[in-house]
């Protein structure tokens, strides 16, 4: 089963979550793709390469990492993390430019389809782990019910001063 919340934050948002949830919990983020066989692990949501934001990223508990599969992209030169079988969440930034905010997610699966072919349940600790995050995620924020989505407190102020909030398709959300 999976689990998700779209929200809208800004780069100050998620460092205010990211603050937040460190204090609740110990946590690793790591990016979606690595040069090798093992997870990327990072420092920040907000993390950026070469003035670029990374948008798919993870969190995973220490003590999972050696349970993260990652599948090898050869002819993209990378490996990419596996987020059905593997005890993550994936919580990304959202695409912001200073002119348009975009949406994105916090999203993780309970169970997954294992090599079997059976429907195979992940840890009862990652499980309720990762209930916590969700519901703090949900907590540092206001819900918007006629859109289905969340927003952060700088996001809503942001918006509240002339910021355009857009789809995933990059078209603008109507109020």
């Amino acid at each position: 089963m999976g689990h998700q919340s779209r929200f809208y934050m800004t780069p100050k948002d998620m460092a205010d979550f990211e603050r937040r949830l460190r204090e609740k919990t110990d946590f690793s983020i790591l990016l979606s793709e690595s040069p090798t066989s093992s997870p990327r692990v990072v420092d920040s949501l907000n993390f950026s390469e070469n003035g670029k934001p990374w948008y798919f990223k993870y969190l995973a508990r220490p003590e999972d990492l050696d349970a993260i599969v990652m599948r090898h992209l050869p002819e993209q030169g990378y490996w990419w993390v596996q987020d059905s079988p593997s005890p993550v969440i994936e919580c990304g930034p959202c695409p912001f430019d200073g002119k348009s905010l975009g949406p994105s997610r916090l999203y993780y699966v309970d169970t997954f389809l294992g090599p079997d072919h059976e429907w195979t349940e992940k840890s009862e600790a990652f499980r309720k782990w990762a209930k916590r995050v969700h519901t703090l995620l949900k907590k540092s924020m206001k819900w918007r019910a006629s859109y289905g989505d969340y927003i952060g407190a700088d996001a809503q102020a942001w918006v509240d001063a002339g910021g355009q909030l857009v789809t995933d398709t990059g078209q603008p959300v109507t109020w």
